[in-house]
């Protein structure tokens, strides 16, 4: 019981064939609780437009909303820079090479390592205050599908509003406060920063906070605009008394322009964005809002089977009990959120996601809530993607762009490499990128993995190619850095080229960070020399700098595996069973790079699965992200949900469902929307593998919208029972499909802008058919219509339908020009205990026939014998619905079925061999030949995968066809139908 099989025709069926599933009901995507977060940023709510960052505390006498502006930072323009750290770099390398390694960390440490970058700094506060006490009925959410957190309560009788939002397209934050009661609404707002140097003053209904943090001036505009009642500023507060409802305006601008500088006018700035809101009603900025967001957020939809009847609770309270409800719909909810903190903290015109998004409270945070670039600023941008948020990526890609000339800096004083740029493993808003904190930090692979999201962005959208142009002396040097600064390693004897020094991430061998040749480094070092290589290849530049690269990628260590059987971590066998730390950076190769596969490097695959036991399943929560990712790339849906069960539970996903490394840190929250969709599509390597790692809790689901390599978007994709039934792939640009299901495999070029549908066979379902005439036979595989059955192939190769289960079905196009009694005939083999049957139904369900299968008859799965009935079949085109029943498990396999006009003919014995038979072969000078055995004349019909007919031959007897002999076809999949008589063969072919 396996796979394969698909049938095209001419003759449009009238009805439809295969309608888009529907998606179930969504689940209400909101964060809800029934009390305020206190004094709790884990517990608080954000909100953000990729500029501004609001986190809303939700008090009801005191109501905080954290503030935060992406260019607000500590520190100022400048380098790291350790100088003279190049003149030391022979001094490490011959330690290290002798073995001496205690003596190269010492040089390292001491020489070589840079001051610590800046860090992310919080804006301040909007406070909100009033005068309630004793609200019931309180509840505080955050709306996925809207982008607003709201607040509601009740107090003395009146019911209570407020609505958060963060806007894009006007730059602002939005608070509206509303009651049920007319002249109810009164309360005092102002602002508070941490920061020393600052000043308030006021302008009519506007509070103006100018503050300095360092290099950076900000201004913070905050308006009211109230509907009745009264209004007043005075001593750096607006206070609003019974109002009907009031809204405050709120925005911030920094001096900052670019990483080296910061001579902006924040205050020219922040008015011009609020002369421009003066204008506009609540509602007009709640209604670009709303288009704004929602244009991004609602292109993908998750749906993982049935809710839990919990899953109405409070959200921290759905976390505390996932690991005993598994309910799918807190998996959709968690998932949802990753892709609104990516719209909110990351859009065209601000800084990228850094290490807490763009939320952050302290002045000095853990880790500097700044980019660090050894695994989690690559983290941060996984599902970009994937998830359909292409608009969420540029502020990475304009940041790795802006990183040059100081990479190229660092490259000459810590390298001494004129001609290539290098990041290390952090970086700043200044762009630092010098090696920090010690030896572990000279890490010279930053750039390289960067670069890598630059072509990422490129294989998702193949044909821009001006996106390429304009990233391409980006990724050039940072490949062009490693063809520079590689050394000859001594010590394996095959003169590899190698980093160093280096250091495998944050892991230590035998106490000592420094080594040479780490794998990460080898495989992100082959990953961007190989995508700018095929980049030059596209734009046609470069010849000499890439016959460099191509000289470079030759001499690269080969990731290999150890005495354990494991990937090694580095270029030694120096890996400890026993070492549970939470980088495995040596995985790389599987994830996110896709140089590890079950299909190319099966050794690998299993030296990657001892390596990941060898970890264990415990970390922290991004590294548990990651590993959804690792584990998904190994076809292991159970075990990528053991990583999901993990990471949804108190320790590592907070109240507010952010990520615990623990603290706080964003990266895990994006790694697991990227785990999610690597789990249910994988695209690389020139294929998209549907449903790879199904996990057996998700049996029945759908997804629609998210994106592949190539140019295609999943437009909807639906499985049941743990198999797929449903795929529409939507070709953007018309490159080559290539799709695969379990066996199943089909490829074809395509249209841009259609819509390529699919059963679960991999069978095109959006396209006409040609009717069977009867008298005639009919290949099982031939339906035009199915559910639950399977193509498969019988001991010769041949396919059949097969693994079919009761109430499962197959449908049938056929044409009887003349109305009588016939005798249909199955040709079946079953390996089933008990009878099965095959009813036969007309389009309105009136049953015709039915057939009986007899195990008594057939010994296993390929012992075929045939099976016959009488039916009446009416004049004209019909279709005709075969239902299988029955109470095993399997039922039966069926190879074709025969309609002969005299039912009262004694049956002949059928060759096992049909009269008529075709195969493809092998011809230099033809795209496609086929070799035709007929007892009589044939007609063979040749047709795109769209359905569009190709061209015609005719034949008699045994005969050689070829199409594409004068003037070659155009490469993909075609399908061939063949007839001969009342016999019909349909092949799907490639063309070469």
């Amino acid at each position: 019981m396996r796979t394969l099989g698909l049938v095209f025709g001419t003759l449009a069926c009238a009805a439809t064939v295969f309608a888009p599933v529907a998606f179930a009901a969504e689940n209400p995507l909101k964060l809800w609780y029934n009390s305020d977060a206190g004094t709790s940023f884990t517990d608080a709510l954000p909100i953000g437009n990729g500029y501004m960052g609001g986190i809303v505390y939700g008090g009801v006498a005191k109501d905080i909303i954290g503030l935060n502006e992406s260019t607000v930072w500590s520190g100022g323009p400048g380098d790291n820079n350790k100088q003279g750290a190049a003149s030391h770099l022979k001094d490490a390398r011959d330690a290290m090479f002798r073995g001496d390694y205690r003596t190269a960390e010492s040089i390292v440490s001491n020489y070589m390592i840079g001051p610590g970058p800046a860090s992310f700094q919080p804006v301040g506060d909007l406070v909100i205050t009033t005068s309630h006490s004793g609200a019931t009925n309180y509840r505080r959410e955050l709306d996925l599908k809207t982008a607003i957190a709201k607040t509601t309560y009740t107090a003395g009788g009146v019911n209570y509003t407020r609505e958060y939002f963060a806007s894009y397209p006007d730059h602002v934050i939005v608070v509206h406060l509303t009651a049920d009661k007319s002249g109810s609404v009164s309360f005092g707002a102002t602002m508070t920063t941490p920061h020393r140097s600052n000043s308030m003053s006021s302008s009519g209904n506007t509070l103006v906070y100018d503050v300095t943090v360092n290099s950076i001036k900000f201004q913070n505009r905050l308006n009211v605009v109230a509907d009745g009642g009264t209004v007043s500023v005075a001593n750096g507060k607006i206070n609003v008394q019974g109002a009907n409802s009031a809204m405050l305006v709120l925005t911030t601008a920094t001096n900052f322009k670019s990483y080296n500088d910061v001579s902006g006018n924040p205050g020219a700035i922040a008015t011009e964005i609020m002369s421009k809101v003066a204008k506009k009603s609540y509602d007009d900025l709640l209604s670009a809002h709303l288009k704004d967001y929602q244009t991004i957020f609602n292109r993908v939809s998750l749906n993982l089977g049935e809710p839990d009847k919990s899953a109405g609770d409070i959200t921290s309270t759905r976390v505390k009990n996932f690991n005993s409800t598994n309910d799918p719909s807190l998996v959709e909810l968690h998932y949802q959120f990753g892709r609104y903190l990516l719209i909110s903290s990351s859009r065209k015109g601000g800084q990228p996601a850094n290490l807490q998004g763009i939320w952050n409270k302290d002045t000095n945070p853990v880790w500097g809530s700044k980019y660090t670039t050894n695994i989690n600023l690559e983290m941060n941008y996984w599902p970009v993607e994937t998830a359909n948020l292409g608009e969420c990526v540029w502020p990475l890609i304009d940041k790795i762009k802006s990183m040059v000339p100081q990479g190229e800096k660092t490259a000459k004083v810590h390298w001494g490499v004129d001609e290539g740029w290098v990041e290390h493993h952090n970086t700043d808003l200044w762009n630092r990128t010098a090696p920090i904190d010690g030896a572990w930090g000279l890490w010279p692979t930053g750039a390289g993995w960067l670069s890598t999201h630059l072509w990422e962005h490129f294989l998702f959208n193949p044909t821009d190619k001006a996106y390429l142009q304009d990233v391409y002396s980006t990724m050039k040097g940072a490949a062009l850095f490693f063809v520079n600064s590689l050394v000859e390693e001594p010590e394996t004897g095959n003169k590899y080229l190698v980093t160093a020094p280096s250091d495998s991430p944050e892991n230590d061998h035998g106490g000592y960070n420094v080594c040479f040749g780490p794998t990460m480094d080898n495989q992100i070092i082959r990953d961007v020399l190989n995508y700018t290589i095929e980049a030059s290849k596209i734009l046609g530049v470069d010849e000499e700098a890439r016959a460099k690269m191509e000289a470079v990628v030759k001499r690269l260590p080969p990731t290999k595996t150890g005495k354990y059987g494991q990937i090694t971590e580095w270029l030694q066998d120096w890996d400890d069973p026993n070492n549970k730390n939470r980088h495995i950076s040596h995985l790389y190769g599987l994830f996110p790079s896709a140089q590890i596969t079950p299909e190319e490097t099966p050794d690998l695959i299993k030296g990657a699965g001892v390596t990941l036991k060898q970890r264990g399943d415990d970390a922290t929560g991004w590294s548990l992200a990651w590993k959804i990712n690792f584990w998904a790339r190994m076809h292991d849906g159970d075990h990528a949900y053991t990583m999901i069960r993990m990471l949804l539970t108190p320790n590592k996903t907070y109240n507010n469902l952010f990520d615990s490394h623990p603290p706080f840190q964003i990266d895990g929250n994006f790694g697991a929307v990227s785990g999610v969709n690597e789990m249910l599509m994988q695209s690389h390597n020139n294929r998209i593998n549907l449903l790879p790692a199904l996990p057996s809790q998700w049996k029945d689901g759908s997804i629609k919208g998210i994106r592949a390599r190539g140019g295609f978007e999943i437009d909807s994709m639906a499985w049941k029972g743990g198999k797929l039934t449903y795929v529409a792939i939507k070709s953007d640009v018309g490159q080559t499909l290539n799709i695969v299901n379990g066996s199943n495999k089909f490829t074809t070029t395509t249209v841009p802008g259609k819509v390529y549908e699919f059963d679960g066979n991999l069978k095109l379902t959006n396209q006409p058919y040609e009717p069977v005439t009867i008298p005639g036979k009919i290949q099982a595989e031939s339906y035009v219509a199915m559910e639950g059955v399977q193509i498969e192939p019988d001991e010769e190769g041949e396919p059949n339908l097969g693994w079919i289960n009761d109430g499962d079905y197959s449908e049938y196009l056929v044409k009887v020009p003349t109305a009588g009694s016939y005798k249909l005939t199955a040709r079946v083999a079953s390996g089933a205990e008990e009878k099965s049957t095959i009813t036969v139904a007309d389009s309105t369900g009136k049953a015709l026939a039915t057939l009986t299968v007899d195990p008594a008859k057939t010994e296993d799965w390929n012992d075929w014998y045939e099976t016959s009935t009488a039916i009446d079949l009416p004049k004209g085109e019909q279709k005709l619905k075969f239902t299988y029943s029955g109470m095993s498990d399997y039922l039966m396999n069926v190879d074709w079925y025969s309609f002969e006009s005299d039912p009262t003919a004694i049956p002949t014995v059928v060759r096992a061999a049909s009269a008529l038979s075709v195969r493809q072969v092998s011809m230099a000078r033809a795209s496609v030949a086929l070799m035709v055995n007929a007892d009589g004349d044939f007609e063979v019909r040749l047709y795109t995968a769209n359905g569009n007919m190709v061209a015609k031959r005719q034949g008699s007897g045994n005969s050689l066809v070829e199409f594409g002999k004068n003037g070659r076809l155009l490469q993909g999949t075609y399908i061939a139908v063949v007839k001969s008589g009342n016999l019909q063969k349909t092949l799907k072919i490639k063309a070469y």
